[in-house]
């Protein structure tokens, strides 16, 4: 987000450390301001503006335009100074007067005002049986809703998988996948993010490795709230069998597909699966994949007493185009049942498809 440029205004040679640390972690390059004068005559074209304490008394007394997206650095309310600094706050318009110590509080801030709070649709696809084929169908409906002109983000929690990437055919493309995010440092920016993901087809991937590397759990969270905020649509690729990364993953999401084969075995296990996904997830939307000689759809929601929101017909090009790494993007029963379950969530087309 280079053209939304930051001002950091401070004369603190380790505050202006600290900001330059957080302004790496968000993804942006700032503009730095070391007295009110230079501040003053760059005030009004920042997008944000990140200003210390020992600057915000000078440059009130300039009295700059009030504006949006201030942040102010400084202590908490108490004593002379603390109520100074303030009232100069107040007169500057600040968002925020925030603890520089307080780190996890700065970031947030920061990535608010310069990516958008969360706003994307967050999905996660869910299949009952192994082989169900959700990895599949996650990709599917991730390239639907970038034809639809939506931008969508593909999220591979599957660490036991082997990676998302291939089953879009994205597995060459340049990017980061999940252990590079372990050294962000703490945060990932919805910036940074959104440069650093591999896209193919237009979908960017968010894949887990295939040569046993561990997938920093501990920066999931950070990096999920990037992914709503760089993107329109997060398609997330979880589990069965939930393991801490597929826990969070299923904390963010708003909604989850359970992909259900319509035959006996996979029903009772799709009981178990959907009694665990339901304990993180409240709406959950039923599709099913035909069998042949199988039970039919309407005896799988019955017993699971969930709606059939698309019914996935079989495809007999669709291995041949996932093993050549053409994706699943030509199947006609998936675009078919990616544009039901789009649909369901209220993501009609945002521009030409």
């Amino acid at each position: 987000m280079d053209a939304a440029h930051l001002l950091v205004a401070t004369g603190d040679a380790d505050l202006l450390d600290d900001a330059l640390r957080w302004c790496a972690a968000v993804g942006v390059t700032p503009e730095v301001a070391s007295d009110a004068v230079t501040a003053r005559r760059a005030w009004s074209t920042a997008s944000a503006v990140l200003l210390s304490a020992d600057l915000a008394g000078p440059l009130a007394r300039t009295a700059p335009p009030r504006r949006d997206g201030v942040l102010v650095l400084g202590g908490e309310p108490g004593g002379t100074a603390g109520d100074t600094l303030w009232r100069d706050a107040v007169l500057l318009g600040a968002t925020a007067v925030l603890d520089p110590t307080d780190e996890t509080a700065v970031l947030a801030r920061l990535g608010e005002l310069l990516d958008g709070r969360d706003e994307a649709a967050f999905l996660a696809v869910v299949g009952a049986v192994g082989g169900a084929g959700a990895s599949t169908f996650a990709t599917a409906v991730a390239l639907h809703a970038g034809r639809r002109g939506h931008r969508p983000v593909l999220v591979d929690a599957d660490t036991r998988g082997a990676g998302v990437d291939l089953v879009l055919g994205a597995e060459r493309a340049e990017g980061v996948r999940w252990p590079e995010l372990g050294g962000a440092g703490g945060h990932v920016g919805a910036t940074r993010l959104a440069r650093l993901l591999p896209v193919h087809h237009g979908v960017a991937v968010l894949a887990c490795p295939r040569d046993g590397s561990a997938v920093p759990v501990d920066v999931a969270p950070d990096v999920l709230t990037a992914a709503s905020r760089a993107f329109d649509v997060v398609v997330a690729d979880v589990p069965r069998h939930l393991d801490p990364l597929g826990s969070a993953v299923l904390a963010r999401c708003e909604g989850a597909v359970l992909l259900v084969p319509e035959d006996v075995r996979c029903v009772a296990a799709a009981r178990i699966v959907l009694a665990q996904v339901r304990e993180h997830v409240p709406r959950v939307a039923l599709v099913t994949t035909r069998r042949a000689g199988g039970v039919g759809s309407g005896p799988v929601a019955e017993a699971l007493r969930l709606p059939v929101v698309a019914r996935v017909a079989h495809d007999r090009r669709l291995r041949a185009d996932l093993d050549h790494g053409r994706g699943p993007g030509r199947s006609r029963p998936l675009r078919r049942a990616s544009g039901q379950v789009l649909d369901v969530l209220g993501l009609a087309a945002a521009g030409p498809s």
